[in-house]
């Protein structure tokens, strides 16, 4: 059975189609990371400006931080009560996360680095946050939109 060059062209255009909705909106997960592992130093090297120690990153606080910011990212909004799945302490008891403290500093910004300093500077609750002497954990997630803004979440924690 031959196939008219009409239907051959067809085809091809429907999946070409599939394939680009298959892209994700944001930046890959390589890159997030990446992202990530550039925040993770800039959180410790403002630490280690006021004489505390680093926090370690936990894959598991990552993962959630990560949903955290990809969810403010596809759905649309700004703030620490996700309409999907409440606050920070909501999110870490569903995901199974046993904690004495935890905290959560957000962020929409150009860029990581704008975010670090915003945390630092613009207000008392991001800073008190993110120099927290109590706070030995932390879970970074990043969220790109296709114009190269970020979402952040970072969640502090002590076990």
């Amino acid at each position: 059975m031959r196939k008219s060059p009409k239907a051959i062209s067809l085809l091809l255009t429907l999946v070409l189609a599939l394939t680009l909705l298959a892209i994700p909106r944001h930046a890959d997960a390589a890159n997030a990371s990446s992202l990530e592992m550039q925040m993770l130093s800039l959180v410790n090297e403002d630490r280690a400006r006021y004489g505390l120690p680093p926090l370690i990153l936990d894959p598991t606080l990552s993962a959630i931080a990560r949903i955290k910011a990809e969810d403010m990212l596809n759905n649309g909004y700004f703030a620490h009560k996700s309409p999907t799945y409440g606050n920070m302490k909501n999110m870490l008891k569903q995901f199974g996360v046993s904690y004495a403290g935890a905290s959560e500093n957000i962020a929409r910004s150009r860029s990581i680095y704008h975010a670090e300093a915003a945390f630092l500077s613009s207000s008392t609750g991001h800073r008190q946050a993110l120099l927290g002497k109590s706070w030995t954990h932390i879970g970074i997630g990043v969220a790109v939109t296709e114009a190269g803004f970020v979402y952040v979440s970072q969640v502090f924690v002590r076990y």
